[in-house]
Order: structure tokens, then sequence, then C-alpha cells
């Protein structure tokens, strides 16, 4: 008993917020278990996929529903359904308060989504997945082309150059005064003499399967680069080297070649490297082929994505600047009718004012003629000020309507 009740009180000791906290995931959860019930295996809420989204990172999201991050992100911005801003785990993470965006109640298209269409299968696949795909689809074809022969035959015309300018550099000789031979088409291929046959048949055979699959292959200086998908890729054949045990005569260290292959896939920042080991490089074709392809496709989606991005951007710019336009403009209309009002209360002020100056005149028996041409003159000045009457005078043209009163208010207040 003692131990039961010792259960109950640890249970009954739970911090309110943590059973409410506990008591929305449940909901949540299950209202998304009705749904994929209910609607079908791969179909969703325009409500749920946000209770979703904000309920945890969009990667995790992407695992449940069996789909890709960037399909996810493609989907949330047609249904408009807001995103949690960048930082948002992060700061909850370390207690720190992120506020989320309400969903839009405006949208006017189906609710229900459709989650086929962005499935990790589909065109936005990651580049690994779409690698190891395209590796099995090549490896179950078993096309001649995808094998490397045993003696160079029929060469491309850029292993040709590339064969040429190595040859040429061999025999060059600084010392001659002779021109230094041009890397015109000159693949970048950079191995011992030992390995330089392999080399070439190698690099020959991924450039016709590239061919042969509708790609093209352009060399600058000292660079190679497939295109792919409309996307340049760089790649390159080097032989592995490691530091030796004899140092040089200066005792540094010094490198030796292993023998071994390495087919580079993009630049620097983002290599790929396929290489020797149990299996030779030559049976690594299909791998090599799909990692160029992979990565060109991953650099489209990209590029798409920040097209995609930039047009949201510009629309998001061209709605403010729409809206920052009309506000100047209603700004402009409220000076106006500011201005109009205040001209007519001053007009106003001016008529009362010149009635006072003649009755007091008529009372006091003291209306001279110069005094009837000034009232006169006084009259005409007001309708010239009048907002509604606009008269015309021979001297002051409209802008003074404006103007002429600034300084001396400034002065006077």
């Amino acid at each position: 008993m003692r131990k039961k009740s010792q259960k109950r009180r640890n249970l009954t000791s739970i911090p309110p917020l943590i059973i409410s906290w506990g008591l929305q995931f449940l909901k949540l959860h299950t209202n998304y278990l009705y749904t994929f019930h209910h609607l079908g295996k791969n179909m969703t809420t325009r409500k749920e996929l946000y209770e979703l989204v904000c309920s945890k990172p969009l990667t995790k999201v992407a695992i449940e529903l069996s789909v890709s991050v960037h399909g996810l992100r493609k989907i949330c911005i047609e249904k408009e359904v807001p995103l949690p801003p960048y930082g948002h785990w992060s700061k909850l993470k370390y207690g720190k308060a992120s506020e989320l965006l309400q969903l839009p109640e405006g949208y006017s298209g189906p609710e229900d989504i459709n989650l086929d269409g962005i499935s990790v299968t589909s065109e936005t696949e990651s580049p690994t997945h779409l690698r190891d795909k395209k590796t099995k689809e090549v490896d179950e074809t078993d096309d001649i082309m995808y094998r490397v022969p045993a003696h160079l035959t029929n060469p491309d015309p850029l292993i040709t150059s590339t064969m040429k300018y190595l040859e040429a550099i061999k025999r060059y000789d600084w010392r001659s005064n002779k021109p230094r031979p041009e890397s015109i088409n000159v693949l970048n291929i950079e191995v011992s003499n030992d390995c330089y046959s392999r080399a070439i048949r190698i690099m020959d055979t991924v450039i016709k399967v590239l061919r042969a699959r509708n790609h093209q292959i352009k060399c600058t200086y000292f660079k190679s680069v497939a295109v792919a998908f409309e996307e340049e890729v760089e790649i390159r054949l080097r032989e592995k080297y490691r530091v030796s045990d004899e140092k040089d005569q200066w005792g540094g260290r010094q490198l030796e070649k292993t023998g071994k292959l390495v087919f580079i896939v993009g630049d620097s920042f983002r290599k790929k490297e396929i290489q020797d080991g149990s299996d030779l490089l030559e049976s690594k074709i299909p791998k090599i082929i799909a990692t160029i392809e992979a990565e060109a496709e991953r650099e489209r989606n990209w590029r798409i994505e920040v097209a995609e991005h930039k047009r949201l951007e510009e629309e998001k710019r061209m709605v403010a600047q729409e809206i920052k336009l009309q506000k100047d403009n209603e700004a402009e209309r409220m000076i106006k009718l500011f201005l109009g009002a205040t001209r007519l209360h001053q007009t106003n002020m001016i008529r009362e004012y010149i009635k006072i100056v003649e009755a007091n005149a008529i009372e006091k028996m003291q209306l001279t003629e110069e005094l009837k041409d000034w009232i006169e003159w006084a009259y005409k000045k007001a309708d010239w000020y009048d907002p509604l009457i606009n008269g015309d005078d021979p001297l002051l043209d409209d802008v003074y309507k404006t103007n002429i009163f600034k300084d001396f208010l400034k002065e006077w207040q």
C-alpha cells in the first residue's frame, strides 16, 4: 500500500504545465492519425500541416510524412502555411520566447493536401537517394558502355587533346626558349606514369557515358566540367599520394605515389570522392555517373529554390512598395485637406476682421475713401486666398497661398 500511495503521490506532483503540454501533444497526434485514417495514407489538410510544422522541426515532419524537406517547404509556400521563423527551435531550447505566425484565414484554395507529389521518390529527392537509385538502374542494365576497356579505342576528342598536351609537356624544356604548350581542351587529370593508362581509359569511358546520356563536357584552364540538366559540375581524376618516411634534402616531408585513383565530383567545398578500394575505380563508373547527375540535380533544385525565394521576396517588396505609395498618397491628400481647411478658417478670420474694421469705421464716422479702397483690396485678397473661390491676383500666384504665412507663423509661435 505504501508503494502504491508513493506512486500516486509522484503522479500528482507533476507540474500542471507539463501535463498541459502532454495533453496538447496527444491531441495533435490524435488529430494527425485521424486525418491520415480518413483522408488516406498520403493525404492531410492545411490546418493539420500547420499544426505539425509548428510542433517540431521541418526535418522531423518530413521524415514522419515520408517526403523531402524541399518538397514540404514548397507545399507550405503554395498552401500559405507559415513556417516557424529561423532560430525558433533554438530559442525554445534555451528557454527564450519565439512567436509563431497564425494560419491565414483568407486562403481560397483547397484545404486537402495530397503528399504523393512530394514523396522522396519524386524529383525533389535527396542527392544521396538519387545517386543510389541511378546507380542501381545502371547496374541492372549491365550495358557494355559502362565498362572500361582494357585498351583505349576510338577515344573522345577531349581525351585525344589531353594526351597530346601531356606528351608535349613531357618533351617541353623551359630552357629551350620555346613557348609552353597551350592547355586547350585539356581534362583535369593528375596521375603518375604508372597510372596514366588507367586514368585515360576511365576518363574516356566517363565522358562517353555522359555524352550518351545527353550531357556535355567543357574544359577551361585545367578545369573539367560536366554539364548535366543545364548545371555545371566540376570533375577531376587524380592519384592519391601519401607522406613518405624519407625526408627531402632539406629535411622536409615528401609525398610518394600510391597507385590508387580518386575521381572527384564537385568543387572543393562540396566535393564527393569515388576511389579505388576493394573494388577498382573501373567497376564504379555507374556510381561516378550517378554522383555527377545527383550533384547537378541538387544544384538545379537549389537554383529553383533560390529563384522562388527571390520571386517571393520581389513580390513582398512590390506589395510593400505599393502599400507605401498608397500611404504616401493618403498622407498627401490629408495634408492638402488640412491646408484647405486651414486656409478656409484663416479666410473666414480675415473676412470677419474686415467686417469689424468696416463696422467700426462706420460707427465712428471715419469711413474714408482710403479705408474703402483698403476694404475692397482686403476682400479681393480674401477671395484669392479662399480655397473654395481661388480668385486671381495680378501679383501673387498659387505658391504664395501655401507659403505666405509659413515663416510668419513659425516666428509667431
